[in-house]
């Protein structure tokens, strides 16, 4: 009886843990939930989204909405690995979702899931409401070259995207089957997720941090004028981007399993041309080659991940 109170205090105090802050508005408007780390190893999103926060906090009479930044799996992030049983940005499926909201914390299977459970007590109640929201999952990569958006092609999301001009890439939200983006839009919301660089470098940083910024004032978060340096951080992003493409579509996924010892071939960069053929990769069956024209993107070069890399291509 002991260890399951302690298991269920220690929940309570875990759940304040992933919040990194909030700034209320004083005029009415979108809820904005930024939330990094999901994956252990790329905690470069939560400096940025303190430094967001540290800017907002003295101009909530300017503010219409609010904003909340989260944590995503605090053990992993401790650990500095992508998960720890289970990848948790693969575990926001309806089913399993209703699963873990079901099972009592100290009874779930993985610490994954109980980090899944803990988010839960802090999301359910503002993405099941009446308040439109805003969902932005910032993550970083293993490989270089840019930033994009992973976003569903329907005219909300590309309709604000768009203002950021960064590259958005369709259709990939469908390979990668129970993110916390697609928990969110399932709700009926806006929700998406903005890959900003290279895991741990301060470019990533600074790219969150000036596609936050932007982000905000496209929607009417907060004037551009009330933020000083509003223009850097547009011009930044402008000069980040410049020579990517706008939108591209998915076109393929190569998926490693288990025992295939997959390794990329060095010096890919996201949105680096191939042709089918090219040679990409190598596992223990020998030479991986891209199955169609377009660009590489996500390129693996971390040990953890079944993803090893996906091909794209222009759609206008």
């Amino acid at each position: 009886m002991e260890l399951v109170r302690q298991e269920k205090e220690n929940h309570t105090e875990r759940i304040a843990d992933h919040i990194i802050g909030e700034v209320n508005g004083q005029n009415p408007g979108p809820t904005v939930i930024a939330i990094a780390g999901m994956h252990g190893n790329e905690p470069t999103g939560i400096s940025a989204i303190e430094e967001v926060l540290e800017v907002l906090s003295p101009l909530s009479e300017s503010i219409h909405g609010r904003f909340i930044g989260l944590k995503g799996n605090l053990t992993a992030l401790y650990e500095s690995t992508r998960f720890v049983d289970e990848d948790m940005n693969r575990l926001w499926v309806t089913s399993i979702l209703d699963k873990i909201r079901r099972t009592p914390y100290e009874e779930l299977s993985t610490r994954d899931r109980r980090e899944v459970k803990e988010l839960l007590s802090i999301l359910d109640p503002i993405v099941f409401s009446d308040q439109e929201v805003v969902y932005i999952d910032l993550h970083t990569f293993s490989g270089s070259g840019g930033m994009f958006s992973i976003t569903p092609d329907e005219s909300r999301h590309v309709e604000l995207l768009s203002q950021l001009k960064i590259p958005l890439i369709f259709g990939i939200q469908h390979t990668l089957i129970g993110t916390s983006m697609e928990y969110v839009e399932n709700a009926g919301h806006i929700g998406f997720a903005f890959e900003t660089g290279t895991h741990g470098t301060e470019a990533a940083k600074e790219n969150a941090v000036a596609g936050l910024f932007v982000l905000m004032v496209s929607l009417g978060f907060i004037p551009a004028t009330k933020l000083d340096k509003f223009s850097e951080y547009y011009t930044y992003l402008m000069d980040r981007i410049e020579g990517f493409p706008h939108k591209v579509d998915f076109q393929y996924k190569h998926v490693i399993e288990e025992g295939d010892e997959f390794v990329m071939n060095k010096g890919f960069k996201n949105f680096d041309p191939v042709q089918k053929g090219d040679w990409l990769a190598t596992d223990r069956h020998g030479r991986i080659t891209a199955q169609s024209d377009g660009y590489i993107l996500m390129p693996l070069y971390q040990s953890q991940g079944n993803d090893g890399f996906f091909i794209v291509r222009d759609c206008e």
